[in-house]
């Protein structure tokens, strides 16, 4: 059942990755109206049909893959050196294991794909108020959220996303599988998307 206590903003903590609402949040009080019901599961997942995605990173200006350390390699500048025999540039990298690489960057292009995916199944040009989330770990399970965001006001008013949630559950697919290839190699990850249900109040 749904809390009567409502915050002004929700967020997400889960797997180390916050993801917060922004918006108005100072000298607010909560409406005396009748919150809107939450659904029975929130979040729920996802559950529409599943969908596979390709990214190809083997021409990339900006990521490497390291088979040997298991990490990736981003290049974010060059350092120089100067000496008698002229000038050079070392390229610095920041570093990070593939694992999290994939749960990061594979969570955003999952999130990414998963959203146009439910354009299309849901037959709309833009989806106001649903928002997605970057990819997070939640223990063994690689997930995306979807927030689905109501937005009372005082005189009882809401706006609400042009879907029901429920169809916004249905459309999304409940599992995202991301394949980021690089020259020798193959990085997979497959996703759960959630959907969950947020109001904020505000003036």
């Amino acid at each position: 059942m749904p809390s009567s206590r409502r915050r002004f903003v929700r967020t997400i903590v889960a797997g180390g990755v916050l993801t917060a609402l922004s918006g108005c949040t100072s000298d607010l009080e909560p409406s005396t109206e009748t919150p809107l019901p939450e659904p029975e599961s929130n979040p729920a997942p996802a559950s529409g049909d599943p969908i596979t995605i390709s990214r190809d990173y083997r021409d990339s200006s900006k990521y490497d893959y390291y088979p040997d350390t298991a990490e990736i390699r981003r290049r974010t500048g060059y350092r120089k050196h100067v000496n008698e025999s002229g000038t050079t540039k070392e390229p610095i990298y920041d570093r990070e294991p593939a694992s999290s690489w994939v749960t990061r960057v594979g969570g955003t292009v999952a999130g990414t794909e998963a959203m146009a995916t439910v354009r299309e199944r849901l037959g709309v040009e833009s989806l106001a108020d649903i928002s997605r989330g970057i990819g997070y770990d939640d223990g063994d399970v690689r997930r995306v959220m979807f927030a689905y965001e109501v937005w009372p006001n005082r005189s009882g008013e809401a706006r609400t996303p042009s879907v029901e949630f429920e169809a916004l559950v249905s459309a999304v697919p409940r599992t995202v599988t991301a394949n980021l290839q690089f020259e020798a190699t193959t990085l997979s990850g497959t996703f759960h998307p959630v959907v969950e249900f947020r109001q904020i109040y505000r003036s």
